[in-house]
């Protein structure tokens, strides 16, 4: 049988501390134990002895209806107004756990109380957290916006260039043989590579594990609720860590090369070998005249066509348009166009970009 321990209880009418748990009555007052009474033990244990254990009740005193006191559980009547122990429902525990719930939902009402002045001072907190965000981004957003100004056409630039190809046999290679190609030779050669496993290789770790070494008894203290604890033993793990080393298997790959024919051949083939280049700093763009030799032919034609144009916003800056807005432009023509704050700078025609600029 598990060992006895003294408690002691504190008068709650006149203030005296450390009663005998054995002692109904404070010795200070004369006032009975009542339902304010929580036994408690001191820092230095005292067991009973197994004798007095043996005679002492383990079960908890009763609580009386009508004189607010507590009894021995072998009372069968109250010792201070004598009403029948049939007459009362609840013990020690069941006040104690009363008291209990109150206490907890005391603190729990103060809890909530708490959270929730932490959360009105949290949401204002973040409400002016979130105005200066919204400031700051606001003048970010208003830093970033393009800023739109206009911009009148000062000048006009252009360049074109007329291609000429000649039909020329030219070799190359490839890993398919096109049409019409006179093959010369092929050979097999790599492709491309395909990771292949070649092997593994065995990985040793060293690791570490926490293990039962032995136990520990510890003790826990019951409240009898009759001014007596009764000890509780139970055992405890003590954990050791243990090191051991731990392999496996871990896959190494190589490359493997993937061999296919590869075709080396000669084709008849249009090539650009030369250009008609035609430039100005006018509004009268023009081709070049176009020689050909024998075996030459015209090839792509291509131009840029530039407007010179002037802003506060901009300063002067080149725009490269499309052909038919060039030719259509005159100068003292006024476009729109927004910088960024990037420093790109756009180019507008009926609110459509017609070029952009990096400046």
């Amino acid at each position: 049988m598990n060992k006895l321990v003294k408690g002691y209880w504190d008068c709650a009418y006149c203030g005296t501390k450390g009663i005998d748990g054995d002692l109904r009555d404070c010795p200070g007052c004369g006032k009975p134990r009542g339902e304010d009474v929580k036994f408690y033990m001191k820092d230095s244990v005292e067991y009973l002895s197994e004798e007095e254990a043996a005679h002492a009740s383990r079960e908890a005193d009763w609580y009386c209806s009508f004189c607010d006191s507590l009894n021995p559980a072998d009372a069968e009547e109250c010792k201070s107004c004598g009403a029948s122990r049939a007459d009362s429902e609840k013990n020690y525990h069941d006040i104690r756990r009363e008291a209990d719930e109150k206490a907890a939902a005391k603190e729990a009402k103060a809890h909530e109380r708490d959270r929730e002045l932490e959360k009105s001072r949290a949401k204002s907190k973040r409400f002016k957290i979130l105005a200066v965000v919204g400031v700051v981004l606001i003048a970010l957003i208003l830093a970033l916006m393009p800023k739109g100004g206009k911009a009148t056409v000062d000048d006009f630039k252009w360049e074109r260039s007329i291609a000429i190809e000649s039909y020329q046999n030219v070799e190359e290679s490839a890993w398919e043989l096109p049409a019409g190609a006179e093959l010369k030779s092929k050979a097999s050669e790599i492709h491309h590579y395909d990771k292949v496993l070649d092997h593994y290789d065995t990985i040793t770790e060293e690791k570490s594990r926490e293990v039962i070494d032995h136990y520990e008894t510890e003790y826990e203290y019951k409240d009898l609720g009759n001014g007596k604890f009764e000890e509780v033993p139970h055992e405890v793990p003590v954990y050791t860590t243990e090191y051991y080393t731990e392999t496996h298997e871990e896959p190494v790959y190589v490359d493997e090369p993937v061999y296919q024919t590869k075709y080396y051949y000669s084709i008849w083939k249009w090539i650009e070998c030369r250009s008609v280049d035609t430039r100005g700093k006018d509004h009268k763009a023009e081709w070049g005249d176009v020689k050909l030799s024998n075996g030459e032919r015209e090839g792509q034609r291509t131009g840029h066509y530039i407007l010179v144009v002037s802003g506060k916003k901009i300063g002067t800056c080149e725009f490269d348009v499309p052909e038919d807005i060039w030719n259509n432009a005159k100068e003292g023509d006024v476009f729109k166009v927004k910088r960024h704050a990037g420093g790109e700078i756009e180019l507008l025609d009926g609110g459509k970009t017609i070029s952009r600029i990096k400046k």
